[in-house]
């Protein structure tokens, strides 16, 4: 049945509004979309063609134009809904939101960028400043000057049974300071005071270091000692390290000078980085300590070997008894008493980077690392050579030893052994003789060893517990061959050393600023071959002798 023009105007209307009703509420639920300029001509057309046939004359247009008109309009419309449909299936917002991140990115890339080319450009060319310690350096970066310091006070509590040490020095002899017959001691004293210059000259690969301490009396505290290893006088300069350092390429280095020989690595870690107050007994007995000499290191991802020829290991095995007799540390060639010296230490790094290992404790989320290492030191000399009571034989010394180290990020957990071997043909005791080695005794085979276990727990990032043991033995079968002084026979009664030690570190601001606390207990006696009055352990005659100890940290 034919419409009438009426009625085909009034389906063209509602057609148009429909469209543009389904339009309104698309452009409603997605607010943001726009549509392309191509669309926009189609649109028009439409708007066009719906205003005609709202104006149209009814008696000027037949019904046959209005249905070919109205048939151009829904063909129009179709072909418009169709792109709109493929439009939205492109979903055309989701793309340009991701065209806008990738925008956005790539402009935050280049932000960064810009800042780290700039911080950069900013270090590079700084000449004076603070880069984890006082610094120095030319323009072109050849000289560099690294100034430190640190700075130790203690305060120290001695408590031993009865206040009896055990040996049987004659009254007023000379080693009544070792015989320390007090029941208690406390005071100050700083037991590590020191200065370090390092840095590099004519170029990165060429790397020195100068480091000197204040020596303190070694008994200014609790005895009177005239012969302790850091020195007779209270407030002495004494040269810790000085060295060159020449890079031959990038695994393997040379150095010259006075340096720690590569043996334990408990005395390889500074002092400032140390877990508590001061190192274990056994490694200030067994360690091999500082010399002068030379040293090769070659150096991989996970392996570092060195070794060194030197003047000897600083001999403090047995205390005073000296059975090697070398003290090389900023001596003069002449007064050298070693013929030879080899110290080597090998390294295997099994998780983690070698500067974790530069300290013996492990802040809360560093990564895990782990480090086993293995040592020997094997030398032989003379010290009674060129004196009037040379007896020709000389001392050897062979010593070795093995660690584990483990970094949790949080823990720590170290152990160590340690033995060592003496030949001494020529053994003495120190200061025997108005402060010159001899008389020399022929005591023949001698042998030590000990074992430290040690772990840390942090219980919130600034505060950590410790815990220490350690153990050790030491057999002279022919110690009562040295008969002067009198009652030098008596340091030793083959008593196994036996120290357990628990404490606290509040980091304050990390290593460079902390305070430490720790409590030693000896249930067994100290003999007097493990004397060590500078951490605090003295002689003792009976077990349940007592060390507490405190000390105050700044390092810059």
């Amino acid at each position: 049945m034919p419409f009438t023009p009426q009625q085909l105007s009034i389906h063209a209307r509602a057609i148009s509004r429909n469209r543009a009703t389904r339009a309104l509420a698309h452009r409603s639920s997605r607010s943001f979309t726009r549509f392309p300029r191509p669309l926009l001509t189609p649109l028009m057309l439409v708007a066009l063609g719906f205003t005609g046939l709202a104006r149209a004359d009814d008696t000027s247009i037949t019904n046959s134009d209005l249905l070919q008109r109205l048939e151009k309009l829904e063909a129009a419309n179709q072909a418009l809904s169709s792109e709109v449909d493929t439009l939205r299936a492109a979903d055309g917002d989701q793309w340009l939101t991701e065209q806008r991140a990738a925008e956005i990115r790539s402009i935050v890339s280049d932000v960064l960028a810009d800042s780290e080319v700039r911080r950069s450009l900013q270090a590079s060319t700084m000449t004076a400043g603070w880069n984890d310690g006082f610094f120095l350096e030319s323009a072109d970066q050849r000289f560099r000057l690294e100034a430190s310091g640190l700075l130790q006070t203690r305060f120290v509590y001695s408590y031993i049974p009865n206040g009896t040490s055990g040996i049987n020095y004659p009254p007023n002899s000379s080693y009544g300071w070792i015989a320390d017959n007090v029941e208690s001691r406390q005071g100050f004293d700083m037991p590590n005071t020191q200065l370090e210059l390092k840095g590099h000259v004519f170029g990165p690969e060429f790397q020195y270091k100068l480091k000197g301490g204040f020596t303190t009396n070694s008994e200014a505290v609790l005895g009177q000692n005239p012969f302790g290893n850091m020195g007779s006088g209270s407030g002495d300069f004494q040269l810790i390290d000085a060295y060159i350092r020449a890079e031959m390429s990038n695994d393997v280095s040379v150095r010259v000078g006075q340096f720690k020989l590569p043996f334990a690595r408990e005395q390889l870690v500074d002092a400032e980085n140390q877990l508590a107050v001061s190192r274990s007994t056994i490694v200030s007995h067994l360690g091999i300590g500082i010399s002068q000499g030379v040293e090769l290191t070659w150096v991989s991802t996970d392996t570092r070997h060195m070794i060194s020829y030197s003047n000897g290991g600083d001999d403090n095995v047995y205390g005073i008894v000296k059975g090697a007799g070398s003290d090389p540390m900023n001596t003069e060639w002449i007064d050298d008493n070693v013929y030879w010296c080899v110290t080597s230490r090998f390294e295997w790094k099994l998780a983690g980077q070698w500067s974790q290992f530069n300290t013996m404790t492990s802040p809360p989320g560093e990564e895990y690392a782990m480090l086993l290492g293995i040592a020997g030191n094997f030398q032989q000399g003379d010290p009674d050579t060129g004196t009037s009571e040379n007896t020709g034989k000389p001392n050897s010394w062979n010593s070795g030893t093995a660690d584990m180290s483990i970094m949790f990020g949080g823990a720590t957990l170290f152990t160590s052994f340690t033995y060592s071997s003496m030949n001494s043909g020529s053994a003495y005791v120190l200061g025997a003789s108005n402060f010159s080695p001899g008389p020399f005794f022929d005591i023949g085979d001698s042998h030590a060893w000990g074992a430290v276990i040690q772990g840390s727990y942090y219980l919130t990032p600034k505060w950590e517990v410790f815990a220490r043991y350690e153990y050790g033995s030491a057999s002279i079968p022919n110690l009562d061959l040295i008969t002067s002084p009198t009652g030098t026979d008596s340091l030793s009664t083959d008593t196994a050393l036996q120290i357990a030690t628990l404490g606290v570190n509040w980091y304050i601001d990390g290593e460079d600023l902390k305070w430490t606390f720790d409590a030693g207990f000896a249930p067994d006696s100290v003999d007097g071959v493990w004397f060590n009055g500078e951490s605090g352990w003295r002689a003792s005659a009976e077990g349940g002798e007592i060390v507490l100890r405190t000390m105050m940290q700044m390092a810059f």
